[in-house]
């Protein structure tokens, strides 16, 4: 145990105010002993998987390109100013450029007209996880998340949003429909987020928008990775429809209503999946057995 360098203080000062050392020292003693299992604390840890620091600076990139701020054949800033926005070194910057181009989200040309350009705003699962260090969360705690910061968002977004926030929106409808057109799940699942992220970007505020980024992303990894999209597309499109017509209204109880809409259509899919990997789960189990 680190004592700071008091060790050598503390008898001088027990002695001064005329402590029993010896009841001090027995009363120390007793309170080493294990506790009973009564006595002990049920609060739960969730393990720990810190990952380097490039990871960082990639879940930012991908949020950028995910919420639309940079578009495909779009540049990142210079690795220097990068760098120093998020003060970290160079070479850390260069690692995360490394690992977007080794997935095909980003290429990289040298020379004056050279830079970082966006390939794609199709991110592989694989980037989608958390980087933050703190656990997984379950696909329960994903929709309540979701629920909980759509609702405030587009609260929001219904008061701050500018004319420009509504046609970006009425854009990604229009993607949406041409991706369930040409049967492109993964493309209809981008554009449905993508209308969210603009949701998150006309509320205004920063914070909100990247835990929800945070919570979009990894349900967009359980959807990409068990290949599993909404069966009723047109239901989708439709309460996407609705939520901007509620903005539009700015009528709290219109709003409310349409993503309470929306949010029971995406936690059915969430709670197929949930299913999935609970008998996933069960059939590893027995197979061990």
């Amino acid at each position: 145990m680190i004592d700071h360098g008091l060790r050598p203080i503390l008898p001088k000062v027990a002695d001064n105010l005329g402590v029993d050392r010896s009841r001090t020292a027995t009363a120390a003693a007793g309170a080493t002993r294990s506790p009973s299992d009564s006595t002990r604390s049920t609060v739960r840890f969730s393990e720990i998987t810190l990952r380097r620091v490039h990871y960082e600076v990639v879940d930012q990139i991908v949020f950028a390109i995910r919420s639309g701020l940079i578009r495909p054949g779009g540049q990142l800033p210079t690795v220097e100013a990068m760098a120093a926005q998020a003060n970290v070194s160079k070479p850390v910057i260069g690692e995360a450029i490394r690992v977007l181009r080794e997935h095909g989200v980003v290429e990289t040309k040298r020379g004056v007209q050279g830079g970082v350009s966006i390939v794609t705003d199709d991110i592989p699962s694989a980037l989608l996880r958390g980087t933050s260090g703190w656990r997984e969360a379950t696909l329960t705690e994903l929709v309540e998340a979701r629920r909980t910061i759509d609702e405030e968002l587009t609260l929001l977004a219904a008061a701050r949003a500018e004319p420009s926030d509504y046609a970006e929106m009425r854009d990604s409808i229009e993607r949406m429909k041409l991706a369930f057109h040409e049967e492109n799940n993964a493309g209809f699942l981008r554009y449905d987020h993508m209308f969210h992220y603009q949701i998150g970007r006309a509320a205004r505020s920063e914070l909100l928008s990247y835990y929800q980024h945070r919570v979009l992303s990894d349900s967009a990894a359980a959807l990409l990775d068990y290949n599993l999209f909404n069966d009723v597309p047109d239901l989708v499109i439709s309460a996407h429809e609705s939520i901007l017509e509620a903005m539009l209204s700015r009528d709290r109880d219109q709003i409310l209503n349409a993503v309470d809409r929306h949010w029971r259509t995406s936690s059915s899919v969430l709670a197929t999946i949930e299913e999935i990997t609970t008998l996933d789960s069960d059939h590893t189990v027995g197979d061990l057995a």
